[in-house]
């Protein structure tokens, strides 16, 4: 397949699924991971596409929320490593806060050693993951996003607001280089500033491919989080 037949091929496909992956984008134009990057970066300059973390999006659904399975699949390593340090911070008979975000969520790995721990969460996917018994879930209930596996809404809040947390973890999809934490979900912001509300310490986890991004809603600045803990220095250190 010849690059312009390829770059085409890219962008019919992603007109009808809206987002895609490098490695599935590499499958069906039968080319080289490489080869489809270079393509990207094209459509890009363009602005057909827009690389995001994860994948890639057509440009017309830019500010559309990624789907969990590719926000799943990126940045793996770094994701990890991010939620172990996290786990740092967890002390005995805590009771936490975790939002819905896919970095987030890997904490729970590294949570077992920690005795009379009580989540409170709206990531649906943590009660199937989590195989520590000796673990309290409680769950926020509310409007069930299936695509995300994520409770928001007025009931998810209105729990929220009804509990207090000694710690909360949370991700989201920007800070930018002043340090203002934003996200291109109005419901998971909105959930985010009541358990920001309801919590003492506040940890905000944050892979670099998130530094020097703005999206649409502003959830707070770097000076109301204790602590940001990335994979590389931000720019204000």
């Amino acid at each position: 397949m010849i690059i312009y037949e390829r770059q085409e091929t890219i962008l019919n496909y992603l007109k009808q699924n809206r987002v895609s992956t490098i490695k599935e984008l590499s499958k069906i134009v039968w080319s080289s991971e490489s080869s489809v990057r270079r393509d990207i970066k094209v459509l890009e300059q363009k602005g057909y596409v827009k690389q995001i973390y994860g994948g890639v999006v057509s440009a017309e659904y830019e500010n559309n929320v990624v789907p969990i399975n590719l926000r799943d699949s990126s940045n793996v390593s770094i994701k990890e490593d991010l939620a172990k340090k996290a786990a740092n911070y967890i002390f005995n008979g805590a009771t936490i806060f975790m939002d819905g975000s896919s970095t987030v969520r890997r904490i729970i790995k590294y949570i077992g050693k920690f005795k009379d721990l009580k989540i409170i969460t709206n990531n649906q996917r943590i009660f199937s993951e989590c195989t520590h018994s000796h673990i309290k879930l409680y769950c926020t209930g509310g409007l069930f996003d299936s695509q995300n596996s994520i409770f928001f809404g007025n009931t998810a809040e209105n729990y929220i607001n009804h509990t207090s947390a000694d710690i909360f973890f949370f991700s989201s999809q920007a800070i930018s280089n002043y340090g203002e934490i934003s996200d291109i979900s109005e419901e998971e912001t909105s959930l985010r500033k009541v358990m920001l509300s309801r919590s003492k310490k506040k940890i905000f986890l944050c892979d670099s491919s998130k530094l020097g991004l703005q999206k649409t809603f502003t959830l707070c600045n770097k000076d109301e989080v204790d602590l940001i803990i990335c994979d590389k220095v931000l720019p204000w250190e």
